[in-house]
């Protein structure tokens, strides 16, 4: 399929995330109907050139329909189809007779279903070869591009205030799940978004041409992949060494139950689980195993960008039985403790009682004693100048009473030069106004230890996978 020079291939890439003109082939003027919210979705973006298809409607939502695509005033960038299966072949050919290069088939019912679905599939994919046609899908969700602000998907979401801009690109073999990802993403204000893409059944358009796109693509930082199998290795270990971004993946199917599951979802069949890791690996994908640490993951490295990093870390603490299971997770992830400097252990005796000697990790609560609060500005104040320490992971209780103090405590963590993460317990009512300012900072905040340890280590162990 027009593969001979992947990378030539990017300019196909760009139309799919960003299309000047757009046709849907299904509209419907039914509120009801994913047909419709395709529309509605795409008219926040596209105040023209955007056709709606349907033989039986004359209007929807203000915009002309139009009875087929052979009727298009213009061949467009892209078309969006979501018709029956069966009916696909037929709108294929008729794109390819409009001049039409790029179908999305968002519509299911194809190889995911059964044998019958699989043959429909086969005849899409010899109607568009045949034609120099790229097809993306079917059985998916689309692509939303933040930065542009066009969401190419009839996902029923209020998009209006909470698609952010942002460096993370999302590569997802799922429908529903991305949608469901997606939507927990922009609502909690995880991180900001650059391009989602569900690929779906990816009879053609795939992971590695996304991932060859993203390397070209300088509004993409991070790539985040949620994967049952890989189309093509070769070509996919070369995607991931070109991209020169880092890559997390998490990976449905690796167990025997699992890549079942996985054929049945999206006519995907998962590879050998111990082969599969050792690839990751050597390529040096960091792997989460749910979507939450994948969200973890892909926020700190969005948040520290450019930062150096390594394997010392300090911990600041209000319960030594934190900071004991701090070490332990830390070292689980191949980090240690730093050893603090005589200078900052004098500069923290300071303000600690006499009867403390301060060590990593660092329990405040005996100065909290004696300054209160402003034990843990100092403490990091200390800590940031110390050049034996790599990176620092803060614990903080917050409530209603301390939430309105965050903000001087947190001072010194302005403009850091090396990672910090947070891991917060208390009031989860007060978790969202904290992590709103922290992350704010370039600090992300955790709410389990072991999910802060893991996102460290992705700077201080950058030779191998998270």
């Amino acid at each position: 399929m027009m593969k001979e020079n992947h990378l030539g291939e990017n300019h196909y890439m760009k139309k799919f995330m960003e299309p000047e003109s757009v046709a849907v082939v299904g509209a419907s003027a039914d509120p009801n109907k994913g047909g419709y919210f395709l529309v509605s979705n795409l008219k926040k973006k596209f105040q023209e050139r955007l056709y709606p298809v349907n033989p039986k409607a004359k209007e929807i939502l203000g915009l002309p329909v139009y009875p087929n695509v052979k009727a298009l005033p213009l061949p467009v960038d892209l078309a969006i189809v979501f018709v029956a299966a069966p009916l696909v072949p037929a709108v294929i050919a008729d794109c390819a007779k409009r001049g039409i290069r790029r179908v999305m088939i968002q519509s299911a019912g194809f190889a995911e279903a059964g044998k019958a679905g699989a043959l429909i599939q086969d005849q899409c994919l010899s109607v568009a070869s045949k034609h120099g046609i790229r097809l993306w899908g079917p059985n998916c969700m689309g692509v939303v591009n933040a930065h542009s602000g066009m969401v190419a998907s009839f996902m029923r979401i209020e998009w209006e205030g909470y698609l952010k801009s942002g460096g993370v690109s999302l590569i997802v073999q799922s429908g529903m799940l991305s949608a469901g990802f997606l939507v927990q993403v922009l609502m909690d204000g995880y991180f900001g978004l650059s391009k989602a893409c569900s690929i779906g059944n990816r009879c053609d358009v795939n992971e590695c041409d996304l991932l060859e796109y993203f390397a070209q693509d300088p509004e993409t930082a991070v790539v985040g992949l949620y994967l049952e199998s890989i189309a093509d290795v070769p070509r996919f270990r070369s995607a991931v060494s070109n991209l020169k971004r880092p890559v997390v993946l998490l990976k449905g199917g690796i167990s025997e139950a699992g890549a079942r599951a996985a054929k049945s979802h999206t006519a995907s069949l998962a590879g050998n689980a111990l082969l599969a890791e050792g690839f990751f690996r050597q390529l040096g994908v960091h792997r989460a195993r749910d979507f939450l640490e994948m969200v973890d993951l892909i926020r700190a490295f969005e948040l520290w960008q450019g930062l150096a990093g390594g394997k010392r870390v300090a911990v600041v603490t209000f319960s030594g039985a934190s900071g004991i299971l701090a070490a332990d997770h830390l070292d689980q992830y191949g980090l240690r403790l730093a050893n603090l400097s005589p200078p900052t252990v004098h500069r923290l005796k300071s303000f600690f009682p006499d009867w403390v000697k301060p060590q990593n990790p660092v329990d405040v609560w005996p100065a909290i004693e004696r300054v209160g609060a402003e034990a843990f500005r100092l403490t990091l104040q200390a800590l940031l100048q110390d050049r034996e320490v790599d990176g620092i992971f803060l614990h903080l209780y917050v409530d209603a009473t301390i939430l309105p103090e965050i903000p001087h405590l947190l001072e010194p963590l302005q403009g850091v030069k090396i990672p910090v993460a947070i891991w917060v317990i208390g009031d989860s009512r007060c978790f969202r106004k904290l992590r709103d300012h922290a992350e704010g900072m370039g600090v992300p905040v955790y709410g389990e230890i072991s999910r802060g340890a893991h996102a460290l280590s992705l700077m201080g162990n950058r030779d191998q996978a998270g």
